[in-house]
C-alpha cells in the first residue's frame, strides 16, 4: 500500500498545467467551484492512478469509485488544503480531518461504542469513515457496528485500523497490511 499526502496550498497556480490532465467530469466540478481541493485530488488521481478519462472510473451502487478493471483499489479524503490518496492491491478505506476540529458530545454519544469512550473522538470519527469507505456502504454502514478497538472483519478478512499525524490532521487508514504505511508528502510541483 502507499499513501500520497498531497497540499494544495499553491495548487491554483498551476491549474492550467492541471486541467488538460483530468477527466471532463472534474474540469466541470472545478469550473463550478474553483475548490482547490477538486484540482488536487485530479491532479493525484491523473499522476498516480492513470485516471485522464471519465471512463477511467467506474462507482459502485453507494457511490464508491474504483479503476475500470477494479485494480488496483484506492481511497481519497481531503480536509483543509490537504488530500490524501490510499493504493493498494486490496480494499482499504483512508479519511483525514484538520487536528483543530472538533467532534460535539451529541456526535460522540452517536458514533462512539462504550469501548471506544476513552479514544480521542477525532481518531474514532476518522477509523469510521475508513470503515464507510472500504466497504462501498458509505453511511449505510451503520456506525454501531464498527468498533475502532480492534481488527474490522469485512467478507471475512480482517483489516487493521492506523492512526497518526501529519501536518496538522489526523490521518486514519483501514487496510489489510500489518504495518502503517510510509506517507508521501507532495506538492504539486512534485507531480507536474
Amino acid at each position: 500500500m502507499k499513501l500520497y499526502l498531497l497540499s494544495c496550498q499553491s495548487i491554483r497556480s498551476h491549474d492550467q498545467r492541471i486541467l488538460p490532465l483530468l477527466p471532463a467530469q472534474r474540469r466541470l466540478a472545478y469550473a463550478r467551484t474553483h475548490s482547490d481541493l477538486t484540482l488536487g485530488a485530479g491532479l493525484l488521481l491523473a499522476s498516480v492512478l492513470h485516471v485522464h478519462r471519465d471512463e477511467d472510473l467506474v462507482f459502485g451502487p453507494q457511490g464508491k469509485p474504483f479503476l475500470a478493471g477494479n485494480r488496483p483499489e484506492f481511497s481519497l479524503s481531503h480536509s483543509g488544503a490537504h488530500v490524501l490518496l490510499g493504493v493498494s492491491d486490496a480494499p482499504l478505506g483512508v479519511d483525514m480531518e484538520r487536528m483543530d476540529r472538533r467532534i460535539n458530545e451529541s456526535v460522540q454519544r452517536r458514533i462512539c461504542l462504550p469501548q471506544e469512550q476513552g479514544l480521542d473522538p477525532l481518531t474514532v470519527f476518522t477509523r469510521k469513515e475508513c470503515a464507510m469507505k472500504l466497504t462501498g456502504l458509505g453511511f449505510s454502514l451503520p456506525l454501531q457496528e464498527i468498533d475502532t478497538t480492534r481488527d474490522f472483519i469485512w467478507q471475512n478478512e480482517p483489516y487493521r485500523f492506523f492512526t497518526t499525524e501529519r501536518e496538522g490532521y489526523r490521518l486514519s487508514v483501514l487496510t489489510a497490511e500489518e504495518a502503517f504505511p510510509e506517507i508521501q508528502l507532495l506538492a504539486p510541483e512534485d507531480l507536474l
